[in-house]
């Protein structure tokens, strides 16, 4: 089941890099590089400024044609993609598609202001590891990337 604001816990503690209970690592100890892809200037600077001094390297792309011809030649330095859903060029389905083809494993989180219903929908039709519902609060947004992230490193579990 994918992860949102409302079914996780909020009582870890979200700190800035440098703090041992937020380290936005990859498995080989790089730094989580993540393509923020949202047609909204503001919020794409808004992204950046929020999860960089949080460790995170962010590349923000307004046109999804040209995230995906990005993605597609950088597809093995992104371990996180940030995707608005309603987008004018290609909208965030076509574009998670597209993405899944060139990287089936590249963790991918809905960004929208669409309603809670509607985010269900979106859920429900396509194997999006989770959604961040704008307008948001830095802490819920770390909160559902971390356990995102957290699948990069855990191990299979034995039956």
């Amino acid at each position: 089941m994918p992860l949102t604001v409302d079914n996780i816990g909020q009582s870890d503690a979200v700190k800035p890099a440098g703090s041992h209970a937020f380290q936005p690592l990859t498995v080989d100890g790089s730094r989580i590089r993540v393509l923020a892809i949202d047609d909204n200037e503001e919020f794409r600077n808004l992204t950046t400024e929020l999860l960089e001094p949080f460790g995170f390297e962010v590349i923000a792309e307004a046109n999804p044609v040209r995230a995906l011809e990005k993605f597609a030649r950088e597809k093995d330095k992104f371990q996180l993609v940030l995707l608005d859903y309603y987008m004018p060029q290609l909208d965030g389905a076509k574009t998670f598609e597209c993405l899944k083809k060139l990287k089936p494993d590249v963790k991918v989180i809905i960004v929208s202001s669409a309603e809670e219903l509607q985010l269900r929908q979106i859920l429900a039709q396509h194997q999006i590891d989770g959604y961040i519902r704008k307008p948001f609060h830095i802490q819920e947004a770390l909160h559902i990337i971390r356990h995102v992230m957290g699948k990069l490193t855990e191990k299979p579990v034995a039956h």
